[in-house]
């Protein structure tokens, strides 16, 4: 798939959740997310559109309203984004799910509020995603994680992802097949 052309981000439902492309509206729900030293452990450099470091844990919405700003624009230039996780019952923010890449392999990355930890959250809006972008025709799905982030590792290895031996920035590559 080629970045020539904005993104069309549906809203995706599951039986809880709700995803919603990112927008300026999740401003403090992303600013929770990043604003977690927790969240933040094995998120690496974040970086906003033009390539300036945000430094984590953010300590203004400010800096958090960047990362938002960085997905509206990669979704418009057509290579990536991210979707709001809502929960459904009253629609609490619970983290990001969205691909950093949509060739073939797609990168998919997911951040979660620690709240929400531990109760499948994200291994039900992952799935969804990569169902998503599987209406968009056949592609590999590949993540990058920190071989001490056992949740993440867990989270990949339920979506049917296997550890390969390539380590990129530290991060073990982990791969679904087309």
């Amino acid at each position: 798939m080629e970045a020539d052309a904005p993104l069309d981000i549906p809203v995706v439902t599951t039986e809880r959740l709700r995803l919603e492309p990112l927008a300026v509206a999740h401003s403090a729900g992303i600013y929770a997310l990043w604003s977690d030293p927790a969240v933040c452990q094995y998120s690496g450099t974040v970086t906003d559109y033009d390539r300036n470091i945000i430094p984590m844990p953010a300590e203004s919405r400010a800096e958090s309203d960047r990362i938002i700003d960085f997905w509206i624009r990669a979704a418009a230039d057509g290579w990536g984004f991210r979707w709001a996780v809502l929960i459904e019952d009253g629609r609490a923010f619970a983290g990001t799910v969205g691909f950093n890449s949509l060739g073939t392999p797609s990168e998919i990355a997911y951040h979660l509020l620690p709240t929400s930890w531990g109760q499948g959250v994200m291994s039900e809006a992952s799935a969804a995603a990569i169902a998503w972008r599987r209406t968009r025709g056949p592609a590999a799905i590949e993540a990058f994680i920190e071989p001490d982030n056992t949740p993440s590792i867990t989270i990949a290895e339920r979506l049917g992802l296997a550890a390969t031996d390539e380590i990129s920035e530290g991060a073990r590559r982990y791969l679904l097949p087309a």
